[in-house]
């Protein structure tokens, strides 16, 4: 059934992740207490990246010559969570030779979508002064892969190593009849404006691997495969990966995400 044809109840489920898990607070103290350890353990430098007081990260170098860096934009429906929450990955890239980066933003309703996709753009080249796009592996969570994948369809973006994204929403036409609207207040013109999968001929060749989890509403993982889909077939792009990744959730697939496995999955 195409999300156009759902009822009101059915549409608002399937745009819930939590409604396929028994706890979803469960994941989030999980991502807070995680991230707060890793914070004590790795050494993370907390840098300011554009004027607005929200566009901050946490960066933790490996203290070696500048090489290979991982990129994380969190999810939260574009409502919640921060960078502070990323940061439990930093302890797994760095066993995997990345220095690690976890990106703050603001949140909607306090700023509009199309800023936070500016704050996104405006990381990306702050960390381009440093760090060799070729040499960097970009990953987002859930709306976070929306910002990334608005990153990515920029005319001036440049290839970068590989692109990872976890459990994404790529077109947001669908989220005009979700609550999730309240806060991120889109029109159905903006919600097209917004939505990477219809801008994909404007990205960069960048090797793409997209996963999700096999515990997922019907909806997120229809998204996630239509976007390996159109990622594949827009004019000069390789074919991207696309992996459903058993028993995971919306909420613990980001374990998956740090790991051998996946990096030598994603070529990087």
């Amino acid at each position: 059934m195409s999300w156009r044809e759902m009822g009101a109840a059915q549409i608002e489920r399937e745009y819930t992740p939590a409604s396929r898990v028994d706890n979803i607070q469960f994941y989030l103290d999980e991502y807070s207490t995680c991230g707060a350890e890793a914070r004590k353990t790795h050494e993370h430098t907390k840098v300011q990246y554009g004027p607005h007081d929200d566009e901050w990260m946490w960066l933790a170098s490996r203290k070696r010559p500048v090489s290979k860096l991982a990129v994380f934009v969190h999810g939260g429906f574009w409502r919640r969570l921060s960078a502070d929450d990323g940061t439990f990955l930093t302890p797994n890239w760095h066993e995997l030779g990345f220095d690690h980066a976890s990106i703050n933003y603001s949140l909607c309703p306090n700023e509009e979508l199309a800023d936070l996709v500016e704050q996104v753009n405006r990381n990306l080249k702050f960390l381009g002064q440093k760090y060799d796009p070729t040499q960097t592996i970009l990953v987002g969570h859930s709306a976070g892969a929306h910002l990334v994948a608005m990153a990515l369809t920029q005319k001036d973006t440049p290839k970068y190593q590989k692109a990872i994204l976890v459990s994404g929403i790529f077109d947001l036409e669908p989220i005009t009849r979700t609550s999730v609207n309240d806060a991120v207040r889109l029109t159905p013109e903006t919600a097209r404006a917004l939505s990477p999968i219809y801008r994909l001929e404007l990205a960069a060749d960048t090797p793409m691997t997209v996963i999700w989890g096999e515990n997922e509403t019907n909806e997120f993982k229809r998204q996630s495969r239509e976007f390996v889909d159109k990622w594949s077939t827009a004019k000069s792009h390789m074919p991207a990966i696309g992996r459903e990744i058993p028993s995971r959730n919306h909420f613990d697939i980001l374990h998956e995400v740090p790991t051998q496995r996946l990096v030598e999955l994603a070529g990087a």
